[in-house]
């Protein structure tokens, strides 16, 4: 039997075997509280973003092939000595390579399709952000050049000769509204002797206005058939209309050119020379000089101001460089000593050669021709153009097939008035385009 001491003993001694149970367990629990701090304490690394490039250059060019020209475009950080086709995204033929801001466009003439393209900040890589399809307007062809991107939210695609321009919203790329106006007063959009045609349009910010250029250009001998005189289509991108303006001091309308001194010059080239002497037209009605107008910002010809190049420049034909710089303009003309047109229209270009040219400087207010060096070791210089207040040029060597020579061009920088710095070469083919995208 146990007494009452027994007990005490006995419960002192159970009290202490559970309080050694007790902190036992609270050993264990520690040490597995501890090993789970452990694990908590190792910290997986987050996986570094990747950084942004700090520029983006675009580049567009076409390569000449047995089935016609195939056109590029690449991106890289800084502007590239030579292309790299290895590098580029392939257009496929018959493509036209716009920008505006970030983003590149591409024009399909065959498709009538305009695709927007993004390029991502840290790898450079292309993808496709939308395409519009303007086949169900009844628009394709070769007119990619004349697409005015105004705004982010607003771009023009031409279609004058059918009286309508297609209005799209660059950002969502979808078509907002077609706007339809009177045709062109041209005697016919398909003359027998001849295609009228847009030549790149000049857009003023300013005034939100699209000036379009309307050319004929006679294909055939000898009756002419195309409009009387010089016309110009005004469009308002704010009102949306468009009107005509029509002058007779120009013969068919020609090449528009802004300029620094805020007009655009209207200037003819070599359609007008096959006009006054191949056609038969009344001359009471147009001009025969080869006159240069001008227009204001609001699309107005200036009914005071007119200049026959003619005057000063010791040959029939002359050709504008598509540039100018204050009252400067580019010509060059044949060296009438070893150039000259055929007595027929069969030998027109007989004696072509682009080495007879003679590059000058033309002042279109003083009359003043001085020698033009800019592109002196080139044999043409073509698609001018602004991208984000840069003003870049193509220029380059013709190809020479029977001598295995290939076409060599180059994108020139204008640095200030005529200086030009020499960026990047592509060989085979011609560029096109280049744009800083950021």
């Amino acid at each position: 039997m146990f007494n009452a001491k027994d007990i005490k003993k006995t419960s002192n001694k159970k009290a202490w075997l559970t309080m050694l149970l007790i902190a036992v367990l609270s050993i264990g629990i520690i040490s597995c509280d501890d090993d789970d701090n452990d694990d908590n304490n190792i910290v997986t690394p987050e996986p570094e973003e990747p950084e942004e490039v700090a520029s983006a250059w675009l580049t567009g060019y076409f390569t000449a092939t047995p089935n016609g020209r195939l056109y590029y475009m690449e991106v890289n950080e800084n502007i590239p000595d030579e292309t790299d086709v290895s590098n580029a995204v392939e257009l496929g033929l018959g493509n036209r390579i716009l920008s505006f801001g970030e983003h590149p466009y591409s024009w399909n003439d065959a498709a009538g399709t305009l695709t927007k393209w993004n390029v991502d900040r840290t790898t450079l890589e292309f993808s496709v952000d939308g395409i519009i399809s303007f086949a169900s307007n009844g628009i394709s062809g070769n007119i990619g050049l004349t697409i005015v991107i105004a705004s982010e939210t607003e771009g023009y695609v031409q279609d004058i000769f059918e009286g309508q321009i297609v209005e799209f919203n660059p950002t969502t790329m979808e078509i907002t509204q077609v706007i339809t106006f009177d045709l062109p007063p041209v005697p016919n959009a398909n003359p027998t002797n001849g295609i009228y045609f847009v030549n790149d349009p000049v857009f003023i910010p300013e005034t939100q206005k699209i000036l379009y250029g309307i050319s004929y250009f006679p294909t055939g001998c000898c009756d002419y058939d195309g409009p009387d005189g010089f016309i110009l289509g005004v469009f308002d991108a704010q009102s949306k209309t468009m009107e005509y303006k029509q002058d007779n001091r120009l013969v068919a309308a020609e090449t528009l050119i802004p300029n620094g001194d805020g007009f655009v010059y209207a200037v003819p080239t070599s359609t007008a020379e096959l006009v006054r002497k191949y056609m038969n037209y009344d001359q009471s009605v147009i001009s025969t000089e080869p006159n240069i107008l001008r227009i204001d910002a609001d699309g107005n010809i200036d009914p005071n101001f007119s200049f026959n190049y003619q005057s000063v420049l010791p040959a029939r034909w002359a050709r504008p460089i598509e540039i100018a710089s204050g009252n400067l303009v580019p010509f060059s003309y044949p060296d009438s000593a070893v150039w000259k047109f055929g007595d027929n229209w069969d030998s027109r270009f007989d004696g072509f050669s682009a080495d007879d040219f003679i590059p000058v400087t033309l002042d279109i207010v003083t009359g003043g021709v001085t020698p033009f060096t800019a592109f002196d070791q080139y044999q043409y210089a073509s698609f001018n153009h602004t991208t984000n207040g840069v003003d870049f040029t193509v220029a380059g060597t013709f190809a020479v097939p029977d001598e295995n020579i290939e076409e060599v061009s180059y994108v020139l920088r204008r640095e200030d008035g005529f200086n030009y710095t020499q960026l990047t070469k592509h060989v085979g083919g011609s560029m096109q385009r280049m744009a800083q995208l950021w």
